[in-house]
């Protein structure tokens, strides 16, 4: 079913700290219809460097006069920073802002900033960067996926099969996500996406 009781990546959720360094870049959790939702059902605190907030600033939403066509919409998360969902981090000291510089040379400034908090803090990551996900394995740190998030949210939240369809439809459509085949959740999200 849509929660995906069949495959379950325990090993990688089970070791997940409660706070996640968020790495929006991509925003593919930005236009679910459910961010609310899909944050809160996620458990854990998310936070977000200003690095990746300076570098995420638009997504794409339905044109109100031709809701067939996208068209870029600005980000704004101050309704989630307000209620708490969000939280924004920056570098605490100078061993962060050397794991900055190091990551920075090799990916972009937003990924570099959520692996060098991360690895300072005991974070996780959340990315879809394959990149980033190479350096931070290679480092020790854990990152979770969008299809895993989307997946824990279904399991956490109960949500009906048409809600997980809806909301893996919209992430495709808004913010041109698919996970990349042989990835974690691959035939989970390409079955339902399907559907």
């Amino acid at each position: 079913n849509a929660r995906g009781r069949t495959r379950r990546p325990a090993a990688r959720l089970s070791r997940c700290r409660s706070e996640l360094g968020w790495s929006g870049q991509r925003c593919s959790l930005r236009k679910s219809d459910n961010l609310e939702k899909l944050l809160a059902g996620c458990g854990g605190t998310f936070h977000v460097p200003d690095e990746v907030q300076k570098e995420a600033t638009v997504y794409r939403q339905p044109d109100p006069e031709n809701p067939t066509n996208l068209v870029p919409a600005p980000i704004d998360l101050s309704s989630f920073l307000a209620r708490g969902l969000i939280r924004i981090c920056h570098f605490e000291d100078a061993g962060e802002l050397k794991l900055f510089v190091e990551y920075a040379s090799q990916i972009d400034d937003g990924e570099a900033s959520c692996l060098a908090i991360a690895r300072s803090r005991g974070w996780t990551v959340a990315t879809d960067d394959r990149k980033a996900i190479r350096l931070a394995s290679a480092s020790g740190i854990v990152v979770v996926t969008t299809p895993e998030l989307v997946q824990r949210w279904a399991r956490a939240s109960r949500a009906t099969d048409s809600e997980v369809i809806r909301v893996i439809q919209n992430i495709e459509r808004f913010a041109r996500f698919r996970p990349r085949a042989g990835g974690p959740m691959f035939e989970w999200w390409n079955v339902l996406a399907k559907m």
